[in-house]
C-alpha cells in the first residue's frame, strides 16, 4: 500500500522522520518529499508548506508523480472549541471551507482505524469538525464567529484543500491534528512555542499508527 502523509512544516514531522529511520529525500517541484519502505508499505511524507494554495499544489503534483492509496494529513491546529486544550489530539470527521461553508467528510474507515489505535494506546482525543481558514485566526471575535457559523472544534490552513483534491481523485483521506494554540491574540506566540510539543507527541503517534496498521493487516 502507498500511504501519503502530509504536513505543512518540517518542524511538525522531524520526530516522525526519526522514528522511520533511513529515508530517501526527493525533490518534487518546489516541494520536498521523503519515501520509506516500511513493514510492507510504501510511506510518502510530503511537506506541503503553509496555506491552501501550497497544499493543493503539492498534493496534485505528488498524485501526478506516483500512485497513492490513502492520504493522512497531520500537524497542528488552533483551538476553537473551549473544551479543547493545547496538546489534545483532534480527529477531523468533517472539514469545512471557512470561505464558502462547504463541508467534506473524511473517510470513515480510516477514522475508525485511527480511533481504534488511539483507544488501544489509551490516548485522549476528540472527534469533530475542522475548519480551514485562509489566514491565522488571531482574534477572539473571529474564533467565536467560526464556532457559531460552523460548529467546529479546531482550525487549520490546509486540510480542506487537501480533502478536496483527494475527493476529486477518489482517494481515502483523513486529518489527524494536535491543538497547538487557542486561536486568539497569542496564536502566533503559542504556535511557535508549542510546535516542538506537537512534533514529539504527534510524530510518535503517527509512527505508532503505521505499526498498528501492519499488526491489523
Amino acid at each position: 500500500m502507498n500511504i501519503a502523509i502530509l504536513a505543512a512544516l518540517a518542524m511538525e514531522f522531524s520526530t516522525f522522520r526519526w522514528y522511520m529511520g533511513r529515508v530517501s529525500k526527493k525533490p518534487l517541484g518546489i516541494w520536498q518529499h521523503y519515501v520509506w519502505q516500511h513493514l510492507g508499505n510504501r510511506v510518502i511524507l510530503l511537506e506541503t508548506g503553509i496555506g491552501s494554495e501550497n497544499a493543493a499544489g503539492a498534493l496534485n503534483l505528488l498524485l501526478r508523480s506516483q500512485p497513492i492509496d490513502c492520504i493522512i494529513n497531520f500537524g497542528s491546529a488552533g483551538m476553537i472549541d473551549d473544551g479543547l486544550k493545547v496538546g489534545d489530539v483532534f480527529l477531523a470527521q468533517e472539514i469545512v471551507d471557512g470561505t464558502t461553508g462547504r463541508i467534506l467528510k473524511t473517510n470513515a474507515q480510516m477514522n475508525d482505524a485511527i480511533s481504534a489505535f488511539l483507544l488501544g494506546e489509551a490516548k485522549r482525543y476528540s472527534c469533530g469538525r475542522l475548519v480551514t481558514s485562509l489566514e491565522p485566526v488571531i482574534k477572539r471575535a473571529h474564533r467565536l464567529k467560526l464556532a457559531e457559523a460552523y460548529a467546529v472544534g479546531a482550525v487549520d490552513m490546509e486540510a480542506y484543500a487537501l480533502a478536496s483534491v483527494a475527493q476529486d481523485q477518489k482517494i481515502p483521506f483523513t486529518s489527524l491534528k494536535m491543538i497547538s494554540d487557542r486561536s486568539n491574540a497569542m496564536t502566533r506566540l503559542e504556535f511557535w512555542k508549542n510546535v516542538p510539543l506537537i512534533d514529539r507527541r504527534l510524530g510518535k503517534l503517527m509512527y505508532g499508527f503505521l505499526e498498528y496498521l501492519q499488526r491489523a493487516a
